[in-house]
């Protein structure tokens, strides 16, 4: 799912100067191309298929169903300050608690603690624990959303991030992604018949 939602203040990605053709903007229809996340990807041209909007706890972001012929990636983007924090992933299998080396009361003890000062090893790579909140997933921006938990972790070297979700009735679901900079996200608008609603 999610970025991180608070940085650790080292090497973080620029942060793009200008709006106008940052994933900000995309909408349905446009063309990313989408560099930093594999070697393979660096010059295919994906459309974006579908974007779904997140929120909670006072914070707002975004997720782009994107594809070529080949391969679909997701891709997700805040504001984060003056600029923007985007992560990718080209694998949406979910991982388990269990895979992680964590349980339930793990997690209940990390959001009760609310400490960013606490972390997990997961293949030998640590990830500091950066919130925890209830949070709701409004498909294509619409409708009044389907609500579930999110605790979020970004790894040390500020370069993979790790979402855990919790849906009523559903398993916990682990996922991971990349960070990217936002100059490696290229934005080519598609036709627009109308402006759509963020």
């Amino acid at each position: 799912m999610l970025r991180s939602l608070f940085g650790r203040g080292k090497k973080r990605p620029p942060a793009a100067q200008l709006p106008g053709n940052t994933i900000r903007a995309a909408q349905v229809g446009d063309v990313l191309v989408v560099q930093g996340l594999a070697l393979e990807y660096d010059s295919r041209y994906f459309v974006v298929e579908n974007i779904h909007r997140y929120g909670g706890n006072r914070l707002s972001w975004f997720e782009l169903e994107v594809a070529d012929a080949e391969q679909r990636l997701w891709l997700e983007w805040q504001e984060e300050g003056d600029g923007l924090f985007i992560t990718a992933t080209d694998d949406r299998r979910p991982v388990t608690l269990e895979a992680l080396g964590l349980t339930e009361a793990d997690l209940i003890t990390l959001d009760k603690e609310h400490s960013i000062g606490n972390n997990i090893s997961v293949d030998g790579r640590r990830f500091f624990y950066r919130n925890s909140f209830e949070a709701f997933y409004f498909r294509n921006n619409q409708g009044q959303g389907q609500g579930f938990y999110l605790w979020d972790f970004l790894s040390e070297d500020e370069e993979r991030s790790l979402s855990v979700v919790k849906y009523e009735g559903a398993p916990y679901e682990a996922h991971f992604s990349e960070t990217l900079s936002p100059d490696n996200v290229i934005l080519y608008p598609g036709a627009r018949p109308e402006q759509r609603k963020r």
